[in-house]
């Protein structure tokens, strides 16, 4: 089995079998001027590192370059992306203004690329997304919290494990037939297709 991520002029080939992988790059060649970079280590800011295990996808760079469009790089950081008392609600706080309402949208946008790698940032961000068309300064300082928490766990990523793929499978000896046909033929004697359910 191959796989191929396209995004514009760049491919990621991942395969299973390296053979198969090879065989691909050399038909593409064939029909397009290509470049193979070798072993993944970047695409679209996310960092691949390989790992004994399988690897690792982080986004650092792409993080770093967030807390700089955010001014925050030397921010103090914090332990969690919300704080558990004031909850956010549409009618709390002051109004943004328009320029920085535009600064919102974009750094809660950017925010939703980075949970592509950083799960733990979901929800928060997911929290945050909800008052795009009206957000207010108690929306901004929660989005500053974000970028805190983020700021205390740059290098943190996802593991995509290595892992041998299976199947099972056995004849089954029944016949199977939906609920609402099933009961009238139990009614009527056939009660030995269904000794096994």
């Amino acid at each position: 089995m191959i796989y191929m991520l396209i995004y514009v002029d760049d491919i990621v080939i991942a395969s299973s079998c390296s053979k198969a992988s090879a065989h691909l790059l050399q038909q593409l060649q064939a029909a397009f001027p290509i470049k193979d970079l070798g072993p993944l280590r970047y695409f679209l800011g996310i960092e691949a590192t390989a790992t004994s295990g399988g690897m690792n996808l982080c986004q650092q760079k792409y993080a770093a370059d967030l807390l700089h469009r955010a001014h925050m790089e030397h921010c103090r950081p914090v332990s969690t992306p919300m704080a558990v008392q004031d909850p956010l609600a549409h009618d709390v706080g002051t109004p943004l203004q328009d320029e920085d309402v535009f600064r919102y949208r974009s750094m809660v946008g950017g925010l939703q690329y980075l949970t592509m790698t950083r799960p733990d940032i979901s929800f928060a961000v997911n929290k945050v997304c909800q008052y795009l068309a009206a957000p207010t300064d108690t929306h901004w300082e929660a989005v500053k919290r974000i970028l805190r928490y983020v700021k205390g766990t740059m290098t943190t990523g996802i593991n995509i494990l290595r892992v041998l793929p299976f199947s099972s499978a056995r004849k089954q000896p029944t016949v199977s037939r939906s609920s609402t046909e099933a009961e009238p033929l139990k009614s009527r004697g056939f009660s030995r297709y269904f000794e096994n359910y």
